[in-house]
Parts: structure tokens; sequence; C-alpha cells
């Protein structure tokens, strides 16, 4: 594929979740021609697996995720911006104009090659749960039960479920504790169980501590995971600490909230890409205009930004990487 669009740059964006379509969209409009890579058969990101009401976007009130994963798609949609669909990143080698990457359709042998003068990565981050328990006895066969969950809001479709129910909420962070106000409406008893201390913002921690004053949660401190058991009654947890078995405990359903691990592990099998400059988490390592450490390549979004994972961050991510390859391809570009 050339640079057929009247001589204008050529920038593939690799994701399309709202930092990678408004990176799109900005594009554009200073000038330039952006190309969305996605490897799903729509746009959204993250998005797309959380259908509840999003209260944090100014000015959308009321709308749940996935309303604004079809409303910022449709906006790229009416820009006529190109959108590669089921497509992966398969192979990358540097040029004279930039990076030629050659695509591949998902369940497809036939290969595309694509010259662009820059990319973007923008996969975002992925659910952290059964790898990090996946050694922890009788883990697994729960899961093969469908007795755990470790999606952020996959609690809320089973709440009428669990009513009447022992639930354990795994995890010290917002969405944990999210996840345990929600479930302590229904069940008789939740438990939290923290490896170390509460990492939540103080709201919702306030409002979990005073279920705990109110006998519906129990909270456990600086506890591990030792072994799950599942038995003729429900699910039994061993819960260590110091290394020493210090408690168990029996429920009927099990939630992980462990967090998420950035999508940067496929860059290592990319030949350039695999130097790319990371945090020892995975997380792609860029300056303040979203440059990483190689030439003509930004990161964006969830997978460069793990201290504010948010759709307004990642909006503002893709903007301030825009400009900057506006700069940096000297485009000119001004809004």
């Amino acid at each position: 594929m050339s640079n057929s669009s009247a001589n204008k740059p050529i920038v593939a964006i690799i994701g399309g979740g709202p930092a990678g379509m408004s990176c799109a969209l900005w594009l554009k409009q200073l000038g330039l021609s952006p190309y969305i890579i996605e490897r799903n058969a729509a746009l959204g990101g993250q998005l797309l697996n959380i259908d509840r009401i999003n209260r944090w976007v100014l000015g959308l009130p009321w709308l749940t995720s996935v309303e604004l994963a079809g409303r910022y798609g449709k906006h790229i949609g009416e820009e006529h911006i190109p959108i590669h669909y089921n497509t992966e990143l398969k192979a990358i080698e540097t040029t004279e104009q930039g990076y030629g990457l050659v695509l591949q359709k998902m369940a497809e042998r036939n290969e595309t090659l694509m010259q662009v003068q820059a990319l973007v990565i923008a996969t975002g981050v992925r659910v952290l749960g059964r790898e990090v328990f996946s050694l922890t006895p009788g883990f697994d066969a729960l899961v093969a039960a469908g007795l755990v969950g470790c999606f952020p809001i996959d609690h809320l479709a089973r709440i009428e479920s669990l009513r009447g129910r022992t639930v354990a909420v795994i995890g010290g962070g917002d969405n944990a504790h999210f996840t345990v106000k929600d479930v302590a409406s229904a069940a008789t008893r939740t438990y939290l169980l923290m490896r170390s201390s509460p990492k939540a913002q103080n709201s919702i921690r306030n409002e979990v501590a005073a279920l705990v004053d109110q006998g519906r949660v129990v909270e456990y401190q600086g506890t591990e995971v030792d072994a799950f058991r599942q038995t003729q009654t429900g699910i039994e947890i061993s819960l260590k600490q110091s290394g020493s078995i210090a408690a168990r405990i029996n429920v009927d359903m099990v939630f992980t909230r462990i967090g998420f691990s950035p999508n940067s592990k496929f860059l290592e099998t990319l030949g350039i890409l695999a130097t790319i400059d990371k945090q020892s988490a995975g997380y792609v390592l860029t300056d303040a205009s979203q440059r990483t450490s190689l030439a003509s390549v930004y990161a964006i979004g969830d997978v460069a930004c793990p201290s504010l994972q948010s759709v307004v961050t990642a909006i503002a991510g893709g903007a301030v990487a825009a400009r900057a390859i506006a700069d940096d391809l000297n485009t000119g570009g001004n809004v």
C-alpha cells in the first residue's frame, strides 16, 4: 500500500479503542492520513466489554460504555477514516520512508504490505486473573465449574443469583471495592481478601469500611490465597498470612479483581519493536508527547498509562500524540 492520499504522511494506529480513535481523528484534522488496525470486528476496545453507565465522561451522561463506543465509532465512520478490522500486525521493518508493516487478516493467509511514516501503539490492557492463580491449587477447577469471575463487572449479571449467598472478592483496588459494594447489596456475607492494604480511592473505600462496621463485609488484609477446594456445599478457601495458614472460609462464588496488564507482549516478536523501552510491568514508556524510545513510534492510552486508565485520559493522549506526530513529520498542522 503506497502513500496515495495526496501525498499525505500515512500513520498506522494499532488498536481501535478510544485512544486510537481519538488519535486518528486528530491526525486527519492535522492533515495526515491515519489508518486504524483493529484485531476485532468493531471499534471500542475495552468499552465493548463494559455495559455499565459511564458517569466520568463530561457532557455524555447516562450513556453506557458500549453506547460510548458506538458513538465514537460512528464519528470515525463519518470522517471516512480507513479501518482494517480483524487484522493483526505480523511483521515490521524499517525503511527510508519510515516503516514497512506486514498486516494479516485473522484466520486468513493473505498478507498486506503497508508503508507508513509513523506508527502508534494503542493496544490497551487485559484483565488479570487466571494467570495470577494458575498455580494455585483448585483454581482451574473452579473456573471450569463457572464459580469464578475475573472481569471487573461480571458480577452485575449475577447479583440476583447471589442473594442470600456468601461471596469472596479478591483484590484491594477500586474494582475490588466497587464489586464488594455491589455484591453486599444481595449477599448474606461478602469477604474482601487483600494481599496487602487497601488501595482504593477514599470515597469507595469509606463505603466499604462502613459495610465492614455493619458486619455485612468481612475484611482480610495482608492475606494470600493458599488453595481453593470445591466441596459439596460450595468453595473452601485456605488463607495464609506470613506463610502460614491463618483461616479457612466457605463461600459460594469468587470474584478476582487483581488489576490489568498491558497488551505489549506481542511487541517482543516484532523485530525493532522488541527493543522499545518499557516499565518492568510491561507498560510502554513515553515522553510527555507520547513518543517512545523508537523514532516515529508513539504509544497512547492504557498501554502507556498505568497511573490513570480511563476514557478521558485515553482520548487526551490520542490528541497529544497526533500533534506530536504532525510536528515531527513537519506537516505544520494547526488547530
